[in-house]
């Protein structure tokens, strides 16, 4: 049996994606406040294993697609592109990797604080233009025009729901107010993961497109050569 990263990819993006939400919407519905916390918080509670296994799997299946896209010729290596989602999967690896601090026992932001939030905001950046890079060269394209459009749209939503943060960070930095005060995060954070992973999503699925073309020319191929026989 043939091995297929695209589709073990996508389908391990999904799965990691909605680890985290029934997480989310369990939590939720058993303590509405918690919403307006981040969603790293779960990393330092009894549900960090659950947390943990959901973001290795967007991490794991991310890898996947982008060596699916490499090898279906999608992007290069060196693109942009390519960076952009290596630096995704190296947040989210480092999200989980070095837990949030947690400020309740310690005020001064530690060295494993900084490496968390580092990679934070290193995996919320590099996403959406990831995908918006990756999708920019194929809008015109006869086979790919339109998933590269799809695409090319949700990740310009996806930098729309960064402007909040942009927002909150100008005004800390200007204003009395600590830019976390300027938002409620947690609201905040949630709207741009939902956006993110919904981009991420629509180009886990193009690249599993591609994957699948590419079998079915190959099988063709292995059809008309034993007809010739």
């Amino acid at each position: 049996m043939q091995i297929r990263p695209a589709r073990i990819g996508a389908l391990l993006i999904v799965l990691g994606a909605l680890v985290v939400l029934v997480l989310d919407l369990y939590t939720a519905l058993q303590t509405p406040s918690h919403l307006r916390r981040t969603i790293s918080e779960y990393g330092l509670g009894a549900q960090q294993w659950v947390f943990s296994i959901g973001v290795v799997l967007l991490a794991f299946g991310s890898a996947l697609t982008l060596a699916a896209a490499l090898r279906h010729r999608l992007t290069r290596p060196t693109s942009a592109a390519s960076i952009c989602l290596t630096l995704w999967t190296v947040g989210l690896v480092a999200v989980v990797a070095v837990p949030k601090q947690d400020w309740s026992n310690d005020a001064s932001l530690s060295v494993g604080g900084t490496i968390h939030r580092l990679g934070a905001a290193v995996a919320f950046v590099s996403i959406p233009v990831a995908v918006f890079l990756f999708s920019r060269p194929w809008i015109r394209d006869a086979v790919w025009a339109a998933r590269a459009r799809i695409t090319l749209g949700l990740s310009m939503l996806s930098v729309v729901t960064l402007l909040p943060i942009v927002y909150a960070l100008v005004a800390g930095a200007t204003g009395p107010r600590p830019w976390y005060r300027v938002v409620t995060l947690g609201y905040v954070e949630r709207v741009l993961v939902v956006a993110e992973v919904i981009a991420l999503i629509s180009l886990a699925l193009w690249v599993w497109a591609a994957e699948r073309r590419s079998v079915h020319a190959v099988e063709s191929q292995k059809i008309k050569a034993s007809q010739r026989v």
